[in-house]
């Protein structure tokens, strides 16, 4: 039973992991696109913020995707 439960958290992870990584990358792409005359101090904060982010959201995502797959899993 706990070895089910690992096994859809760590798909949960990896799959929340991709999701918000390729947004971040497709954000953080957009936003030097438009603001890449300004200093790289401003990148890098930026860039910090998007990791921060990053960082926060993955194992809330990972917990929602894990009871999508258990619906699924029950069907």
């Amino acid at each position: 039973m706990i070895n089910l439960v690992l096994q859809f958290y760590l798909k949960g992870l990896l799959i929340s992991f991709l999701v918000v990584g390729l947004l971040s990358l497709l954000y953080g792409f957009i936003y030097w696109l438009r603001n890449h005359h300004k200093p790289r101090n401003f990148w890098r904060n930026r860039l910090f913020d998007i990791i921060l982010v990053d960082i926060l959201t993955i194992p809330i995502l990972s917990f929602a995707v894990v009871g999508i797959l258990i619906i699924l899993r029950i069907r």
